[in-house]
């Protein structure tokens, strides 16, 4: 867990304990601000505990749709020579031949692992953008096209490209194809899901006044309104910390 997930749920976990400390206060804690009674608070700390859980479970679809994808796309590139080599075993002319080979090298070309960038010196807890990522990904988009321009050009071929190998026929390509654009979007549609979700948590978390920080503000003003600064129910308040990105 990052440096900031783990800020994020250490505010779920000190809003808890604050929540135990004006629920030992018993029937003094009154406050008239709807957002700092118990009872919403505690609606406050299990909407915040399941939005944590709901990006976590985030993350766990996402690597699965990942190591999903890396599956489905291994041995593409061998795929895509196999279907060349059946297309010149044909009465192909040279120029679909030079064609084929054309979109083969393109196939062959797109590398779908991202390089490892050396991490920064320092103490920074933020990681700066890594391209590579966003790179490969395209790079899977590419794959997929450059099958579909060579599924195109053996269609076109008609009765001329027609293997008797089952995999290596159009109907087949064409499968293949719809595979890999199956387990590419599930990629983009599990990142886009974690994306929303820290977007949702970010203003759960820390919208002005609604935000767990700005609430637990409040809650510890009321305490000093009804104990005093110097007193012991304060300062066992205020020793609770939360952070605010």
């Amino acid at each position: 867990m990052s440096t900031s997930e783990k800020g994020h749920a250490k505010n779920v976990a000190n809003l808890s304990k604050l929540i135990k400390v004006c629920q030992g206060f018993g029937a003094k804690y009154n406050p008239t601000k709807a957002a700092i009674k118990v009872a919403n608070l505690q609606i406050k700390f299990n909407t915040t505990t399941t939005q944590l859980q709901d990006i976590k479970d985030g993350v766990v679809a996402n690597k699965t749709a990942i190591n999903n994808r890396k599956v489905g796309f291994k041995g593409f590139n061998k795929y895509s020579t196999r279907i060349l080599g059946s297309l010149k075993a044909t009465d192909a002319s040279t120029e679909t031949i030079e064609n084929a080979i054309s979109i083969n090298k393109k196939i062959q070309g797109e590398r779908i692992t991202a390089e490892k960038k050396p991490q920064p010196k320092g103490d920074s807890t933020t990681p700066p953008e890594d391209n590579s990522i966003s790179t490969s990904q395209q790079s899977f988009t590419n794959i997929v096209d450059h099958f579909k321009k060579l599924r195109t050009l053996l269609t076109n071929q008609g009765a001329i490209y027609n293997p008797n190998e089952t995999d290596l026929k159009v109907t087949a390509i064409a499968t293949y194809i719809t595979n890999l654009e199956t387990l590419n979007d599930a990629v983009d549609t599990t990142e886009t899901a974690i994306k929303n979700a820290r977007i949702a948590r970010d203003h759960s978390f820390y919208d002005e006044k609604t935000g767990i920080p700005d609430i637990a503000n409040a809650v510890k003003e009321y305490i000093k309104s009804i104990y005093g600064a110097g007193s012991p129910e304060y300062k066992l308040a205020t020793a609770i910390q939360f952070i605010q990105p």
